[in-house]
């Protein structure tokens, strides 16, 4: 037995529930129509009944008459590698120079990067890589700071910290840790130096 319950609130006084059991398609859908005209709805769901049945036959229609895309099988053929490889390295002989600039262009690590050491705007000043690690809050980061910097702060909590030499030989400009670090600060350190304890 088909059972079907409805259930409106408009929310300003208007209720109705309506129980629907096994009757025909029509007799639900003139119960459905009353309902909505009650709370002052006026849809007509005969129209809509009508429009979907209709966009429901052009679906049908179009699946049936449309054959299913299936992959062929491929057959497989006899490759020669080495005629491959050849190919290959002719075409990058050929787009050498075209290669390298578009390399060379693509090129995105900035070079303070690499040394460890920013160059300001005026050429001349040099500020180098710190890592710290705050004993506050524990974050981890990296600043870039002056060679005579006494101090510096935590970019979550703003816990100030000593800065110290990276290695164990003090700063000298040229020596780093093994992360390309100058400097460190709070609870950092490069456990694979020898420090003294």
């Amino acid at each position: 037995m088909l059972k079907v319950k409805i259930s409106i609130d408009d929310g300003a006084g208007k209720k109705a529930d309506i129980e629907i059991n096994e009757t025909d398609n029509l007799s639900k859908l003139v119960i459905v129509d009353k309902v909505f005209r009650l709370f002052g709805i006026e849809s007509d769901v005969f129209e809509m009944v009508t429009e979907y049945d209709k966009i429901g036959k052009m679906y049908s229609s179009f699946f049936n008459e449309i054959s299913p895309i299936e992959p062929e099988k491929l057959q497989k053929k006899n490759v020669n590698v080495n005629e491959i490889k050849e190919q290959l390295i002719l075409g990058l002989n050929e787009n050498k120079d075209e290669l390298e600039s578009t390399y060379k262009e693509t090129k995105s690590t900035p070079e303070f990067m690499i040394t460890g050491i920013k160059i300001e705007k005026d050429g001349v000043t040099k500020r180098y890589q710190l890592r710290y690690e705050c004993p506050a809050c524990f974050n981890r980061g990296t600043y870039y700071v002056f060679n005579h910097s006494k101090k510096t702060w935590c970019h979550r909590c703003q816990h100030e910290m000593d800065v110290l030499p990276a290695t164990p030989n003090g700063f000298d400009g040229k020596s780093r840790d093994n992360f390309g670090n100058f400097f460190r600060a709070g609870e950092y350190r490069d456990m694979n130096l020898k420090w003294e304890w």
